[in-house]
């Protein structure tokens, strides 16, 4: 089944939940002669509703570009070693380049992508694989003096593939500045609370309205609590970029 599907049931369920709980805490608590001093005026309860909704407005507008940012840069530096990959195979002597190449590329697309899915972190092991390619790297320094030129070029994009590593390590913990999340949870609990208020006198239309809003909102935290990683969640960075390169090296590497 479709993880969505599942998802988006569940928060619908939680939603009908909580209205039905605001149903029950009104028909058992309600007193007529209270109403006019339970409600929130409405303009008041508009004016923070806009709030929020601006708030995650800007929550998620800016962790999905930052999202887009980080897929960007995952397909950049499968290409860079990509790249590295086709100039070592022009020098000579490098054979060890680009066999450390493509143990690293498959050790980034089978056991680091999982790490990183799993526990929000860059696994070990893979990451030494990098440091053996500019191991190798340094010991295929030309004798010649006309193939410099490459060497120099090869060492430009493991440089820039070290930067797009370093990239994709700091996005692991996420995006979203800790506090914001306090605010994004004392405003959903707000919004509930003037809900309950503002509603005392329900009818079968605001409580389906209360459906509806609660529906969105949960929705909307949903989105940005699972955007907030790239690299994890049901909405994720896929490793494609790195198993297509090790998929192109094989072949260029032959038999």
């Amino acid at each position: 089944m479709n993880p969505f599907v599942i998802i988006f049931s569940i928060i619908l369920l939680t939603s009908l939940l909580l209205t039905g709980v605001m149903v029950f805490l009104r028909k058992r608590f309600f007193r007529p002669e209270l109403v006019s001093r339970q409600q929130i005026h409405s303009s008041i309860f508009s004016f923070f509703a806009t709030l929020y909704a601006f708030f995650l407005g800007f929550a998620i507008v800016t962790l999905w570009s930052a999202f887009l940012h980080a897929k960007a840069d995952v397909i950049k530096e499968a290409n860079t070693l990509m790249r590295a990959f086709q100039i070592s195979s022009i020098l000579p002597n490098s054979q060890g380049v680009r066999q450390t190449l493509m143990d690293y590329v498959k050790g980034v697309r089978d056991e680091e992508w999982p790490e990183m899915d799993r526990n929000s972190q860059m696994h070990g092991p893979t990451g030494k694989r990098f440091d053996i390619v500019w191991d190798r790297y340094l010991r295929t320094r030309p004798k010649n003096g006309s193939d410099n030129d490459l060497y120099v070029s090869l060492g430009s994009y493991l440089h820039e593939a070290s930067g797009y590593r370093t990239a994709r390590e700091l996005c692991l913990k996420g995006n979203l500045y800790p506090p914001v999340w306090v605010l994004i949870v004392f405003g959903f609990l707000s919004m509930i609370y003037c809900l309950y208020v503002t509603n005392i006198q329900q009818n079968p239309a605001q409580v389906i309205f209360e459906v509806v809003v609660i529906f969105f909102v949960l929705s909307f935290i949903y989105f940005i609590a699972d955007i907030n990683n790239p690299f994890s969640g049901t909405i994720n960075v896929l490793p494609d970029p790195f198993d297509r390169a090790y998929q192109k090296m094989l072949e260029l590497q032959g038999p």
